[in-house]
C-alpha cells in the first residue's frame, strides 16, 4: 500500500475505495486512445485531402490541354482567315484597278464621242443667230449658264483630261479644273441654279460635293469643300457663296476641284471660266461639242415668251 493513495467513499449504499495508481492509468490509456484516434483522423483527412486535390489538378489539366488545343484551333482559323483576307483583298486591289482602267478607257471614249459627234454635225452659230442676240439675252445667258470663276481669285493647278493622279500616281481623265484656294475661301455659284446633291461630310474621293442644277441641261460641281452652306432644293443665285474651299476627301492640298457638265458630257471649264460681256461670242468657238444654234435659240424664243407676258 506504499506509495498509494486510497480514496474512500461512504454513503448510504456502503463504501467504495478507489485507487489513484488505477485511475491515472485508465486516464493515460484514455488519453492514449484518443491521440491515436486523432492522429488516425488526421491521415485519413489528410489523404482524402490530397485525394481531393490530385483530382483538382488533373481535372484543371485537362482544362488548360482542353484550352490548348482551343487556341490552336482557334491559331489556325486566324491563320487562314488572315490568308483568305490577303486572297480577298489582292482581289479585290485587282478589281479595283480594272474598275478604275475601265473608267479611263470610258471617259477616253466618251471624250471620243463627243469630239466626234461635233465633227459630224460641225454646227457652228450663224452670224444671224449672233446679231440677234441682244444684251439683256446676254445678261440672261450669263446668268442661267455657268460663266465665271466660283472664286475671287482662279488660278488653275490642275487642267482638264488626262493626268497622273496625284494619289494612285496612275494616268487618269481629270473630269474638271482644280484651282489653287487656301483652306475656308468662300465659293460661289457661277450660275442659277437649285442644289440636286450635297455631301457635307467627309466621304468618297470628292469629300465634301455640292453639286447645282442649272437651267438648259447645265450642271456644275465643287468638290473637295471644307464646309458645304446649302442643302437639296435651295434656289441659288449665280454669286450666292454656297460653301468653302478645304482639303476633303481624296486631295493633296487645299484647293478647289470644279467641274461643268451638259447632258451626259463633261465639258472642259476653263472656257466657261473665262466667259464674260467682253469674251462673249468666243464660248461658241471654243466649246464645239454643244449645239449652240439651236441652243441659242432655244433660250431666245423663251426669253420672248417670258418678256411677252
Amino acid at each position: 500500500m506504499k506509495d498509494r493513495l486510497i480514496i474512500t467513499i461512504s454513503d448510504v449504499k456502503g463504501t467504495r475505495a478507489f485507487n489513484i495508481h488505477q485511475i491515472a492509468k485508465k486516464l493515460i490509456v484514455l488519453i492514449i486512445l484518443v491521440t491515436t484516434l486523432i492522429i488516425a483522423g488526421a491521415f485519413w483527412f489528410i489523404k482524402e485531402l490530397n485525394e481531393e486535390m490530385d483530382d483538382l489538378k488533373t481535372q484543371k489539366e485537362r482544362e488548360i490541354e482542353l484550352k490548348e488545343i482551343e487556341i490552336e484551333t482557334l491559331n489556325e482559323k486566324e491563320k487562314k482567315l488572315q490568308a483568305q483576307n490577303q486572297f480577298y483583298s489582292m482581289q479585290i486591289k485587282g478589281k479595283v484597278e480594272d474598275i478604275e482602267a475601265l473608267s479611263s478607257k470610258l471617259d477616253h471614249i466618251e471624250e471620243m464621242i463627243g469630239l466626234k459627234n461635233v465633227e459630224d454635225k460641225k454646227e457652228e452659230i450663224s452670224k444671224e443667230t449672233l446679231k440677234s442676240i441682244s444684251e439683256k439675252l446676254k445678261l440672261f445667258m450669263l446668268t442661267t449658264i455657268p460663266s465665271g470663276a466660283p472664286l475671287k481669285e482662279s488660278t488653275i493647278t490642275s487642267r482638264y483630261g488626262y493626268r497622273v493622279h496625284p494619289i494612285t500616281k496612275k494616268k487618269t481623265f481629270h473630269k474638271g479644273i482644280d484651282l489653287r484656294a487656301k483652306r475656308k475661301t468662300p465659293v460661289y455659284s457661277t450660275a442659277d441654279g437649285v442644289v440636286s446633291f450635297v455631301q457635307s461630310k467627309d466621304r468618297g474621293g470628292f469629300g465634301r460635293v455640292i453639286k447645282i442644277q442649272h437651267n438648259f441641261g447645265f450642271q456644275t460641281v465643287y468638290a473637295h469643300l471644307n464646309k458645304t452652306n446649302v442643302k437639296v432644293g435651295d434656289i441659288i443665285r449665280k454669286n450666292q457663296e454656297i460653301g468653302l474651299s478645304g482639303n476633303s476627301g481624296s486631295s493633296t492640298a487645299p484647293h478647289l476641284h470644279y467641274e461643268i457638265r451638259f447632258g451626259s458630257m463633261v465639258l472642259n471649264p476653263r472656257e466657261f471660266i473665262r466667259w464674260d460681256f467682253k469674251t462673249y461670242e468666243t464660248i461658241f468657238k471654243k466649246e464645239r461639242r454643244i449645239q449652240w444654234e439651236s441652243l441659242v435659240r432655244l433660250i431666245n424664243e423663251q426669253y420672248r415668251m417670258v418678256q411677252q407676258l
